[in-house]
């Protein structure tokens, strides 16, 4: 009984660890706070518990879901100044006119099918390329977290580019208006293919009624604003207001007085499950060819050739290369010298899902009729990916491992070769 109960009690700790959560953030707010009092320098930080602990820090956006402010002269900048596994802080702070009321729509992830790029209070609003981690997080939205302006303005931000490496946020520059427009904050969320679904870009230019709309299946719903026409006639007033049911969600987006803010949006339906799973390439077929050179000297100890590409290896160092995902199988040639009293040790990754016998393992050992090696490896993957491959050479090693975002970030040795004494 001491046992079970022991084992039952480690299982819960192992499993108590949360890897996606989302919550609202109500607190800079006037009506809610009447110390709240957003101007002429005021600034305030609150932190933001989660509903359970992440096993890992995890990324952290948001997006607006209430915003009132005065006119110009006005600027409020909002930032995330510390993530944990357990909370987050905020920290906001005004400019001159008054800030009343910001409802936030949070976003936590432990996981690298999603980037989380943060460009918080940027003083000279313009298009920037920021660098990505993951080569598969081909899609993404923008998000306005913070903006200062000095009269009217009306602006647009969007994704215009986006590789393997980088992706690129620009923004209108309207004649007359861009001016005004003197501080901009906002997130790029980037992912896998199965992280969103975009419904598309939103203009509003009166009251606003999104309509029905099909709850998906293991994801949240965000209103990411992208966009403002604002005239600095009245307060900017934008609020979503939801009418929602098991299965569908709607709402309205808009003033609540007054006059309309018009404004631009996408709806995006935010994955919280993934079921696309990244995995290491492989090695399904492997060929190998043993032979006598007469001058060994004048050969380099390992010969590594992507054939696809015909990038060639030679020289002892460290390198790393992105093999695109419309290459399938992979096939590499790898040679190497095999000198008289020495063998040679060769593991290729086979198989993933294995328990046991997951590499492909052979030992040579040298001699002066067999003294040089070939391996011709073909290496497949699920489904289409970039592969993210790191090489090591030294004197007596040859490895290729693979860098791997899924939940967690994992690097796995795909070639290991090593030459070692007999």
């Amino acid at each position: 009984m001491g046992i079970s109960l022991y084992l039952m009690v480690i299982l819960k700790i192992a499993s108590a660890y949360i890897y996606a959560d989302t919550g609202i953030f109500n607190g800079f707010a006037t009506a809610t706070d009447s110390t709240f009092i957003c101007n002429f320098g005021f600034s305030r930080t609150a932190t933001i518990s989660y509903s359970d602990q992440f096993e890992k820090i995890p990324q952290v956006f948001f997006v607006h879901e209430y915003l009132e402010s005065e006119m110009a002269d006005m600027g409020f900048r909002l930032s995330i100044t510390s993530i944990t596994q357990t909370q987050f802080t905020l920290e906001i702070s005004c400019n001159k006119q008054r800030q009343y009321t910001l409802r936030i729509r949070w976003f936590a992830f432990d996981d690298q099918r999603i980037e989380v790029i943060s460009n918080f209070n940027m003083d000279v609003p313009d298009d920037k390329t920021f660098s990505i981690k993951n080569p598969n997080a081909q899609t993404g939205f923008v998000a306005v977290t913070s903006m200062r302006y000095l009269g009217s303005i009306d602006f647009l931000l969007s994704i215009s580019q986006i590789k393997t490496n980088s992706v690129t946020v620009s923004i209108t520059k309207t004649a007359g208006k861009f001016a005004n427009l003197k501080q901009i904050g906002y997130f790029v969320v980037v992912g896998v293919e199965e992280a969103f679904i975009n419904l598309g870009l939103k203009t509003a230019t009166g009251a606003f009624s999104s309509g029905t709309i099909p709850i998906q299946s293991n994801r949240w719903f965000a209103i990411a604003l992208q966009g403002l026409a604002f005239a600095n006639t009245k307060n900017l007033r934008i609020r979503a207001t939801y009418s929602n049911t098991a299965t569908t969600i709607s709402y309205t987006w808009g003033t609540w007085v007054e006059i309309e803010t018009p404004n631009s949006h996408s709806q995006i339906w935010i994955a919280n499950q993934f079921t696309t799973v990244f995995k290491p390439l492989e090695c399904f077929s492997i060929r190998i060819s043993r032979k006598q050179v007469l001058d060994l000297l004048t050969l380099p100890t390992f010969y590594l050739e992507l054939v696809q590409t015909n990038q060639i290896y030679t020289t002892y160092g460290n390198y790393e290369l992105l093999v695109d995902k419309t290459i399938t199988p992979l096939k590499m040639n790898l040679q190497i010298k095999c000198e008289n009293g020495m063998k040679v040790q060769a593991d290729f990754n086979k198989c993933n899902a294995c328990n046991t016998k997951k590499t492909h393992s052979f030992t040579y050992n040298c001699f002066n009729q067999m003294n040089y090696i070939g391996f011709f490896p073909l290496f497949s993957q699920a489904f289409p990916q970039y592969n993210s491959l790191k090489i090591k050479l030294q004197s007596s090693l040859l490895e290729i491992s693979q860098v791997i975002y899924d939940q967690s970030l994992t690097e796995t040795t795909i070639v290991k070769i090593q030459i070692l004494n007999q």
